[in-house]
């Protein structure tokens, strides 16, 4: 019988593979079908967007030439108003200096005097004499001129009804102290007082001097009315005043002009002009606002006299479009005012040199654009639900005749499958067995195909796996053994080391304390310390090159010549001499280039002087008097090398002070960056606990500062530190 390789075996899986088929038929048709859906919500959405565009962009130009149309039209209307004004203001200064220069046609006129009668009503003419003019009196000739200047009465009080309803003043000013005027105040309870309080009437009468104000100075400095920057009236309120000179037979005799507030003033002059949403002011030519229907913001009206063009930094748009109203421009631009986009187009006033401005909100424009939008999309969502609904309906009655055939398709499949699987589940049980430790288990496949090729494999590889398991036992033995030596050795290197619990106890001269903290089971780093010929204490820190075992048995060798060449010294306070002598004995048979770095120092117990010298070692620090400092030590080479000269300093130690020495393993302990902790650290560290006296709680305390800058980066050398405190000679 011939057996069919797997590649022929695969071939029976054609059944099976029409029922992929089938589904990635049926797949692809749900794509198709799901692809025109999302086609037809773009198209929707895309249609919508374009039709928006469209009318959005011919919505945003008619609005532009509207609103320009009804810029100009305003403006031509506000111009007519203004120079209406003109008029009127150019009617009083003719009618004014008519009645002075004839006399003899005019007969004396009294008008209500501000200080002798106690209320004066709205659209009533009245006189008013300035504060100095009270002082100085009145003498004849201008008692006189005063009765001919009251007939000027009779001019105002037609002219008034013109401006009835607003809060209005017209007046004269004469250059002699007098001022006639006609204030409007109105009121819905009849004519009203012009003195909002008794408070204003008593000032006004005391301090009022027309030739004071601004709008007199503005009035005297030209030949034909001019309006005015925005100023604080008499009453508190922002006021606009249009003013012009008039003359008497010696020439000029005073300022004659129409106050407006203001609000009265935008009413006046916007009210019936304005008839939709949106913003309208009058710019002056300083840049300034002089009335508008904002009451805050960039472009209300205020005292202060903002120049818009200077607002380049805020508002951009609103600065550069003040320079083109300033200039006298005619136009409509898109501009952004506190974040908002808005339309703004401009007029000049022929008037009285300003510029109109209106302005309205894009979204305004937009807001109609955007309901067809929706409508629209509305429609497109409408028929694309249409279409997904009879999509669903044929995928539906598909799948109810696909049911009986995949039926068929998945139960023959499944029987094929179990036949051509059988030989790979015997494969897979027995690489079960054998991954569960059984080497010795053989695979029994007679397939003749791929599959009998890899029991083969399987069978081999479980030969390899038992010789490899043999050999990593005895690895794991050894790695074991090697692992107890260390320990040991560790154990041995320890103990070499002078006990740091109450070393001394029966010496209350010093008190002193050592840590360390090997990076690997052995390290290179040693400390020392006994004493010598009962006065002496000698405290050694040494660092070894390298680290591990060759480390541990070379300081070994070190501490064992360093504490024999200091024990056989006559002096051992002559350190130069016995690190001489030491080195010597360490350059010899050193094939392996180690050395060590040294710091050695000889405390006289018996007055606290203190000898030390080092060999290219860190440099200790001193405490004294509550402040740690490093101690000044010369250029020195370390053990080992070369045979040079050592060079020894010493102090003298008061009671309390305390010696820290250290390895480089503290100055040199990185955290997470790779940042070392650096000997100013050590000192500023040791400076924050100087608090603490006793070296044995020093210590600790300074090992968990170090610990706390690594921020748990594993230790790279050996920490070992020492702490010596001379406490001096006990009392007696």
């Amino acid at each position: 019988m011939v057996k069919l390789s797997i590649r022929g075996r695969v071939l029976l899986l054609l059944l099976a593979s029409v029922l992929i088929t089938l589904m990635a038929v049926g797949g692809l048709a749900f794509y198709a079908l799901n692809t025109t859906k999302i086609t037809m919500l773009a198209q929707s959405e895309a249609v919508g967007q374009f039709l928006a565009e469209s009318m959005g962009r011919k919505a945003a130009s008619d609005a532009k030439n509207d609103l320009q149309e009804m810029t100009r039209v305003k403006a031509q209307h506000l111009s007519r108003e203004l120079m209406m004004v003109k008029k009127d203001v150019a009617y009083m200064a003719d009618s004014l200096q008519l009645i002075l220069t004839s006399p003899a046609q005019y007969r004396p006129r009294k008008l209500p005097d501000t200080q002798q009668e106690p209320d004066i009503l709205s659209e009533t003419v009245y006189i008013h004499y300035s504060p100095e003019l009270q002082s100085r009196g009145i003498d004849g000739n201008l008692h006189r001129q005063i009765a001919l200047a009251g007939n000027f009465a009779d001019v105002l009080e037609p002219l008034s009804k013109y401006y009835r309803g607003y809060r209005t003043s017209l007046y004269a000013g004469s250059r002699d102290g007098y001022f006639i005027c006609l204030d409007i105040v109105p009121s819905e309870q009849g004519r009203a007082s012009i003195y909002p309080s008794p408070e204003v009437r008593q000032d006004f009468i005391q301090t009022y001097d027309h030739r004071e104000r601004f709008w007199y100075k503005l009035g005297k400095q030209t030949d034909t009315p001019a309006f005015s920057d925005i100023y604080r009236g008499a009453e508190g309120k922002l006021d606009v005043t249009c003013a012009m000179p008039y003359y008497d037979g010696n020439g000029f005799a005073g300022v004659v002009g129409i106050s407006y507030s203001v609000d009265d003033l935008y009413r006046t002059f916007l009210a019936d002009a304005i008839k939709q949403d949106g913003i309208s002011f009058v710019m002056d030519s300083h840049g300034r606002v002089v009335f508008s229907s904002e009451e805050e913001g960039v472009l209300a009206a205020r005292l202060d006299g903002t120049d818009i063009r200077q607002l380049s930094e805020s508002e951009p748009d609103m600065a550069a479009a003040a320079q083109r109203m300033v200039a006298g421009g005619n136009d409509v631009m898109s501009v952004i005012m506190n974040g908002k986009k808005y339309y703004l187009a401009f007029a000049p006033l022929e008037g009285a040199n300003w510029s109109f401005g209106t302005m309205i909100e894009a979204q305004t424009v937009m807001t109609p654009v955007e309901r067809v939008k929706d409508a629209v999309l509305e429609k497109m969502t409408e028929l694309q639900t249409t279409g997904q609904s009879t999509i669903n309906k044929f995928i539906c009655r598909s799948a109810i005749l696909l049911i009986p055939i995949l039926l068929l398709l998945i139960y023959s499949s499944g029987l094929m499958a179990g036949r051509l699987t059988r030989p790979i589940r015997q494969l897979e049980g027995g690489v079960r067995e054998i991954a569960a430790g059984n080497f010795d288990k053989k695979l029994h496949i007679s397939t003749g195909d791929e599959i009998e090729k890899l029991a083969v494999s399987v069978n081999s590889m479980s030969e390899d796996l038992k010789l490899y398991t043999e050999n990593l036992a005895q690895v794991a033995a050894e790695k074991e053994r090697s692992r107890t030596e260390l320990e040991v050795a560790a154990q041995i290197q320890q103990d070499m080391l002078p006990g740091t619990r109450q070393p001394f106890p029966e010496r209350q001269e010093f008190s002193i304390y050592a840590l360390m903290e090997p990076a690997k089971d052995v390290g290179g780093d040693f400390y020392d310390f006994y004493i010598v010929q009962d006065n002496y204490l000698v405290v050694t820190i040494a660092d070894v090159s390298g680290k591990g075992v060759p480390a541990a048995l070379f300081m070994a060798k070190c501490q064992s010549v360093l504490k024999s060449c200091i024990m056989g010294a006559k002096s051992p306070e002559n350190l130069g001499a016995i690190l001489e002598k030491a080195n010597r004995e360490l350059c010899q048979n050193n094939e392996a280039a180690m050395f060590v770095t040294v710091l050695v120092g000889v405390l006289d117990l018996r007055n606290g002087h203190f000898t030390y010298a080092h060999c290219g070692h860190c440099p200790p620090l001193l405490q004294h008097e509550g402040c740690y400092e490093f101690l000044p030590l010369p250029k020195s080479y370390v053990l080992g090398l070369w045979e040079r000269p050592y060079t020894q300093k010493s102090m003298e130690l008061s009671p309390g002070d305390m010696i820290f020495l250290y390895t480089d393993g503290v100055s040199e302990a990185m955290d997470v960056d790779g940042n070392l902790f650096t000997e100013p650290r050590i000192r500023d560290t040791l400076n924050n606990l100087s608090a603490e006296r006793q070296p044995e709680k020093l210590l600790p305390q300074m090992l968990a500062a170090i610990r706390q800058y690594a921020g748990g980066e594993d230790q790279s050398d050996d920490i070992t530190m020492v702490g010596l405190r001379y406490d001096g000679q006990p009392v007696k």
